[in-house]
């Protein structure tokens, strides 16, 4: 905890300028701000004082005088040029900005009058603290990174479009007292947050990005811990679509807290595992659950190792019809797996069956191979994020889903491949953001769904589309159907639909055009713009990351 105090003054105080009086410390007032001034100390500058400025638009002017010696250590402010330091003593000016100082001995003076805050410790790199951007250069792009510091790290939400999310971000503090901040993001947006100490690491040392420290960009090679790997233009540097090969946030088998390869096993780690740990599926295993609805707890990793060597991932399946055969709660990742149901070819309407049940939030789901199931491979929570999956034949009657939303609100679906499903995605009433996928011929109906009344928010863009038709009865099928009138809009641009038939100035029921509004006649909070119609290729720009 650092002490801080505000150096807003009241009228009638006397200020820096001669209003205000000069303020001499001492007893225990001394003794609190040099925080044990005077003991012994094998450092040279043992204490930190920060005039802490940030989003102010009025100046901060102070000065504080020291028994030994002080040395500025940073300064990010509008008005920095006006610092001085002499001796013990430092006179300045902070706007919009911060001024750090460290020193050696007791402060016997120090005044401000402005609306900074004060802050003082015994650590001058754990109270200074500084700002991280990692921002994407390219669109289409994604970017994975990680990186360690001394000090505390936290995200910045107030950045615009570099922004951290509490999806995609994840800030934890080590058993060492360092702190670990792991991110994703991409297409031209980037992530922010402030951090106190130093980095240590940061990785990896080249991409699409540049890296920002308090505003200048730095060469992250300068916190890599080995040399960058030479580039070797036969690897894809694609974003890898369905996962698999060449997905680069794979977990190794030496991260697991549990190895399994049986059901008793599996139940047994499930039921043991603690938040933070990784219950690890063998590569190679085949675990049958049989009908148990079993539960993945909060906070943990269900892994395996799809797309490390080659690998498809271990296989968590059933025969039978559990609701559902994975429930998972709060901040659960599954990744890397093959999750398999009962189902491969189109069956009537009869008993059906849910493989992930996205119960919790913060839910995250990765490069999984996931098939067979006559509801859905997934139906999501608010905010469930699923990525870079293969998700395919499930083509049960009625239902038949790679991913069911249902009344969810903000999941994000990308990157992932579908094939050979009734829908690839459906929606009931909620919203969604549906980008950067691929999606293959063998659907049974429309691709991308919205039930009546019409859904919320739908965000649909950058998709590849190339099924045309009914792979049942060959009839044409639209790549998306929203049925009824959205609360908000669905945005539907810069996909490349392959069916060739562009959207009618006015809606009439259930026809075939690549985009259709069902149970209106005219066009309400839908709009399309940007699309591409027909199987010739259009810019890069539109459509999946090619």
């Amino acid at each position: 905890m650092v002490p801080e105090s505000s150096g807003k003054q009241n009228a009638d105080d006397d200020s820096l300028l001669g209003r205000r009086t000069y303020l001499k410390l001492g007893g225990a007032t001394l003794a609190a701000l040099a925080l044990g001034a005077g003991s012994a100390s094998a450092k040279q500058y043992p204490y930190a004082l920060v005039v802490d400025g940030t989003n102010t638009s009025e100046p901060t002017e102070y000065v504080f005088e020291v028994s030994d010696e002080i040395q500025k250590v940073s300064a990010d402010s509008t008005d920095s040029s006006s610092d001085s330091v002499s001796g013990g003593r430092v006179e300045g000016t902070v706007t919009d900005g911060i001024d750090a100082y460290e020193f050696s001995g007791e402060i016997t003076g120090f005044r401000f009058d402005g609306p900074a805050l004060v802050k003082y410790g015994d650590n001058p790199k754990d109270i200074v603290e500084h700002t991280i951007e990692v921002v994407s250069t390219e669109n289409p792009s994604e970017l994975t990174y990680e990186f360690t510091t001394t000090g505390e790290a936290t995200k910045i939400f107030n950045d615009t479009k570099n922004s951290a999310e509490e999806k995609n971000d994840s800030v934890s503090q080590n058993s060492d007292g360092t702190w670990s901040v792991q991110g994703y993001t991409g297409n031209g947006y980037g992530d922010s947050f402030k951090f106190k100490g130093e980095i240590t690491e940061f990785s990896p040392a080249t991409g699409p990005f540049k890296l920002l420290i308090d505003g200048q960009e730095v060469d992250p090679s300068e916190f890599s811990s080995a040399p960058a790997e030479p580039t070797d233009d036969a690897t894809p540097t694609g974003p890898a679509i369905g996962g698999g090969d060449g997905y680069p946030n794979t977990v190794s088998p030496s991260e697991a807290d549990y190895l399994v390869s049986s059901t008793s096993e599996l139940v047994s780690a499930l039921d043991n595992a603690s938040s933070g740990d990784v219950v690890y599926v063998e590569g190679g295993a085949e675990i049958d659950v049989g009908g148990r609805e079993l539960s993945v707890p909060s906070g943990i990793t269900l892994a395996s190792d799809r797309g490390i060597n080659g690998a498809e991932g271990g296989l968590i399946y059933t025969n039978r019809n559990p609701w559902a055969m994975l429930e998972v709660q709060d901040d659960v990742r599954i990744t890397g797996l093959q999750i398999g149901g009962p189902r491969w070819d189109w069956v009537e309407a009869d008993d059906t069956e849910l493989g992930i049940d996205a119960r919790g939030r913060n839910i995250e789901i990765d490069n999984i191979n996931g098939y067979g199931w006559g509801y859905a491979v997934v139906r999501t929570n608010d905010d469930t994020h699923i990525h870079h999956c293969h998700l395919h034949h499930n083509p049960r009657q009625g239902h038949g889903y790679g991913v069911a939303t249902e009344g969810s609100d903000n999941p994000i679906i990308e990157y992932n491949l579908f094939d050979h499903n009734r829908h690839s995605v459906q929606g009931n009433g909620g919203g969604y953001t549906i980008r950067y996928n691929l999606v293959k011929e063998g659907a049974i109906s429309h691709v991308f769904d919205q039930h009546r009344p019409g859904g919320t928010t739908m965000k649909i863009y950058n998709n590849t589309v190339e099924v045309t038709e009914n792979a049942f009865d060959g009839n044409r099928v639209p790549a998306v159907a929203i049925r009824g009138v959205p609360d908000d809009v669905a945005d539907i641009r810069d996909n490349w639909f392959y069916n060739p038939v562009e959207p009618r100035d006015s809606p009439s029921g259930w026809t075939h055009e690549s985009i259709i509004q069902v149970h209106t006649d005219d066009w309400r909070n839908v709009e399309y713009n940007n699309n591409h119609y027909g199987s010739s290729e259009p810019s890069s720009d539109i459509g999946h990351p090619r």
